[in-house]
């Protein structure tokens, strides 16, 4: 074919398979991929210069399939491979990726938006157009993803291009999954304490019992639960706000005598894991015997505590027991509504 004021010849991708004795989508793919030099699309037809050299194809090199000592084999598994050949010429649609891969159209859209994938567009109608080449990078992406990798990871693996950091970025990962492991164990830790309070509080709530209540260092002390102001310096730079709640590490320690309650304050402590953690000079809660009880009230009712004092003097009367003039009031649970949270307190008054 020669093509009007040219002196150049063509052939068509027709005419080129026919000659090189491969499919017209091997030609298309070829011309699409730019391993045709000089190959120009006029309409739907691709057009490549006619002494134009048929590429290497690597895939079926002859000495990589062929065991030189069997002649028999040599050239046959092109043949068993044709399938697959004329496929990476295939060109796909957006909705064939959606059906054959379980990919959604906001993942594909956004694996395009962070230069993940780039495919070509069709020139006549501009919709994507996705070749095997673009299948096998997606199926790379998925292997990465299903061993815990983030897309931004695998676009840095994709950007870094060299197999000496492959170790590196494995070896990271595994650091990574680890201490987020652990972090996970620590939550199942706090569930299933979460979980055994509730069970006891359940059967326990306004029932009066003697323990032994932990030591807890007061690392801070401010005015109320509602002075936001003072959160900042006196709550959160003592959290690791990845895993610790600002509730449970806060107390409400409230002071009275046999008149009623005389001053009331909120500290933020820690539970020292054994006694070499006790620091001289530091303050510490009263520890020790204490009457220990559970309640549970809506965290606006205010009418909890002179029920409290109430019971828990009466209590004392008939035990023929006296305080320290101080309880202790952690809020261990909050049952959520959409109306106000019911909070369960646990209870600690220690004993003279």
């Amino acid at each position: 074919m020669l093509m009007e004021g040219r002196k150049m010849d063509y052939l068509t991708a027709t005419e080129l398979s026919k000659k090189w004795g491969v499919s017209n989508r091997m030609i298309a793919y070829y011309c699409k991929t730019k391993k045709l030099n000089g190959a120009i699309k006029k309409g739907k037809t691709w057009l490549i210069p006619v002494n134009t050299k048929k590429p290497a194809d690597k895939r079926c090199s002859k000495d990589k399939i062929v065991i030189k000592d069997n002649q028999d084999l040599q050239g046959e598994f092109p043949k068993i491979n044709r399938r697959d050949i004329d496929n990476y010429a295939t060109v796909y649609r957006a909705n064939d990726l959606y059906k054959n891969l379980g990919l959604t159209r906001e993942t594909l859209r956004y694996y395009e938006e962070i230069g993940l994938i780039t495919p070509g567009r069709n020139s006549s109608n501009q919709y994507r157009e996705f070749t095997f080449a673009d299948i096998s990078h997606l199926l790379s992406i998925d292997f990465y993803k299903k061993r815990g990798f983030t897309l931004l990871e695998i676009k840095e693996l994709i950007q870094s291009d060299k197999q000496s950091d492959n170790l590196h970025y494995l070896n990271r990962k595994i650091v990574d999954l680890q201490k987020a492991i652990q972090e996970q164990q620590l939550m199942i830790k706090q569930l299933n304490d979460t979980k055994q309070f509730y069970e006891d509080a359940i059967n326990s709530k306004r029932k009066f019992s003697v323990k032994e209540m932990p030591l807890y260092l007061v690392l801070e002390s401010f005015d109320a639960v509602s002075s936001l102001n003072e959160y900042q310096n006196s709550v959160l730079k003592y959290l690791n706000l990845q895993q610790d709640d600002i509730l449970s590490n806060l107390v409400r320690a409230v002071t009275f005598d046999s008149s009623g309650y005389k001053g009331s304050g909120m500290c933020i402590v820690k539970q020292p894991a054994t006694e070499r953690e006790q620091p001289p000079g530091k303050v510490y809660l009263e520890s020790g015997k204490c009457l220990h009880t559970v309640l549970e009230a809506d965290n606006r009712d205010d009418s909890i505590m002179e029920e409290m004092f109430f019971s828990c003097h009466e209590w004392a009367k008939n035990h023929h027991v006296e305080f320290k003039g101080v309880v202790y009031i952690f809020i261990r649970f909050m049952a959520l509504s959409k109306q106000t949270e019911r909070n369960f307190y646990e209870v600690w008054l220690p004993l003279k």
